[in-house]
């Protein structure tokens, strides 16, 4: 068992870590209580369709704690294939952390490929519309400057 300042510790991260999903606006985000005893085995429960784990050691463990994502991805959540781990930089104060997100390479791949895909494939004939308006509108308005 962890001592209490080791638990206050991760708690803080978490707690950080949760606190940065919603300041960033991706939605809710809160530590789960027991961190992994109860039916949500990731350290925080959000919105995203990710399990996260935290962990803020002065050595990380990396295969050890990269298994233990994966397991508790597969245990307790819809979205066994998208773990996702957090991992605090010892080196920076805690106050103001630097810290890092480890995921599964093919996810990440997944993840490039989305955010380089056009939101809008082809326009449709009413934004088509609007865009040409868009377009007369603001050629007129450079003509008046």
């Amino acid at each position: 068992m962890k001592p209490k300042s080791a638990q206050s510790k991760g708690k803080r991260f978490e707690k950080l870590i949760a606190y940065e999903i919603e300041h960033e606006g991706l939605g809710k985000a809160t530590r789960t209580p027991g961190s992994g005893s109860g039916l949500i085995k990731a350290d925080i429960f959000s919105s995203l369709r990710w399990s996260i784990e935290c962990k803020n050691e002065k050595k990380p463990r990396w295969w050890k704690n990269i298994d233990q994502a994966k397991k508790q991805a597969e245990m307790g959540s819809a979205y066994s294939d998208k773990w996702l781990l957090m991992v605090r930089d010892p080196r920076t104060p805690e106050a103001n952390p630097d810290y890092y997100a480890v995921v599964d390479g093919r996810q990440f791949l997944k993840l490039l490929k989305k955010d380089s895909e056009p939101r809008i494939k082809a326009p449709d004939r009413d934004l088509k519309y609007k865009l040409e308006h868009l377009k007369v509108v603001c050629q007129e308005v450079i003509r008046r400057i």
